[in-house]
């Protein structure tokens, strides 16, 4: 067992993320810095928090003997990126990782076995303590928490929804509250076993999202929908070449956005209802060479020279990169120009050092999902009701991947 060691703990699982930098010494944790990120999007500070504290410290990134990683249960995309620049941490400069469930965090705060939170959608993410110490963890509504024998005699909670829920289901049992677990409790906690050497294999990290498993959401209906919508999709492709909107001979460019297409990017951008609405100023920060996280955008003229009719922008945090928006003017759909787009940036994210290319998109924009097919992701889950836009109803975002 090392006398000292470093540790770094992240944090994104929650509605605020955060950091924790500490230092174990003789079995004592003594915390160097903490911060919060706040409600900002973890995929745009992370990183750059990381290097200030660590600046701040003094200690470089190679000076860290391990990394606390909090891998969920938690919200898709903070978990997601969380993970991500730890991996891309971690590999960059060959340190270990200790992973840790946050509900585990927040159990052991209270110095109880069991835990709740709110999972949303009137159900809560539920570890339940074990008298021999085992725990297993579960998504569960109404239905799931009824037919639990026995209930768990004290649990942590940290929000009232949560709370609420498991005193209705059970109300002899004593809801312990404590503050929300934060990356500092996850250091204190996994500290000795950062330095017992316990950690996980980087390439099985993953997240701890607690999600129903796809053979459970998906069937033989939604099998039918995909053959149902690759005919369609085929019968579309074959219309438009007859149209021949672009030419067989026609010299399609592909290039780096420049800050003179963004009037033109927001138009073809807001002319698509499914299309991520972004604000002139998100692509002009998607520009930025120094900006954090690092993002790759690019158009295409679709052989009409001066002129942008499609975009596409990722956010990477290597080894992993995020497909955040491909977007072609209707016109031009169908032609092959998404191909060639992505074609483009395949090649710039290789060279980048990312392997893996992931995506959320909505369920019901069936023309996005079969041209991801097409380019090759695979469907790998689910997350219910990601998509709220009051006054429409919550729609739930198709998780999609592709390795390089």
């Amino acid at each position: 067992m090392p006398e000292s060691m470093l540790l770094l703990a992240i944090d994104t699982c929650g509605p605020t993320g955060s950091l924790a930098l500490g230092q174990l010494v003789g079995g004592e944790v003594h915390i160097l810095g903490e911060t919060s990120l706040g409600g900002q999007r973890p995929s745009e500070t992370l990183v750059g928090y990381v290097c200030e504290m660590l600046r701040m410290a003094e200690a470089p990134l190679a000076q860290l003997g391990a990394i606390v990683a909090v891998n969920g249960p938690g919200g898709f995309t903070g978990v997601r990126v969380g993970l991500a620049a730890v991996k891309g941490l971690a590999e960059s400069a060959k340190i270990p990782v200790v992973a840790v469930s946050r509900l585990e965090v927040l159990a052991a705060k209270a110095s109880v076995e069991s835990a709740a939170l709110n999972a949303h959608r009137h159900e809560v993410f539920l570890r339940v303590g074990g008298g021999d110490g085992q725990a297993r963890e579960l998504l569960a509504g109404a239905r799931e928490l009824a037919v639990i024998d026995p209930a768990p005699r004290r649990i942590a909670v940290c929000d009232e929804v949560a709370a609420e829920l498991l005193g209705t289901a059970w109300p002899d049992a004593e809801l312990v509250r404590v503050a929300e677990p934060t990356a500092t409790d996850a250091l204190r906690l996994c500290a000795a076993r950062a330095a017992a050497g316990e950690f996980v294999d980087l390439a099985l990290l993953d997240g701890n999202y607690l999600r129903r498993s796809d053979a459970e959401i998906f069937g033989e209906a939604a099998e039918a929908a995909a053959a149902a919508e690759e005919a369609a999709m085929a019968a579309e492709e074959a219309a438009a070449a007859r149209r021949k909107r672009v030419p067989p001979d026609a010299v399609i460019q592909v290039r780096p956005m420049r800050e003179e297409d963004l009037d033109v990017v927001v138009i073809v951008a807001a002319s698509q209802r499914l299309a991520p609405f972004w604000p002139r100023d998100a692509y002009k920060a998607a520009l930025d060479p120094d900006g954090t996280p690092r993002r790759i955008a690019l158009v295409t003229d679709g052989g009409q020279a001066g002129k942008v009719v499609g975009l596409v922008v990722a956010s990477l945090i290597p080894p992993q990169a995020e497909l955040e928006t491909i977007v072609i003017d209707t016109y031009f759909q169908r032609c092959g120009l998404a191909r060639k787009l992505f074609a483009e940036l395949a090649g710039k994210l290789r060279l980048a050092g990312v392997t893996e290319v992931i995506l959320e998109v909505r369920a019901s924009n069936q023309a996005a999902l079969g041209l991801y097919r097409r380019l090759g992701f695979q469907q790998t889950g689910l997350r219910p009701g990601y998509y709220v836009n009051p006054p429409e109803p919550a729609e739930d975002a198709v998780l999609m991947r592709l390795g390089l």
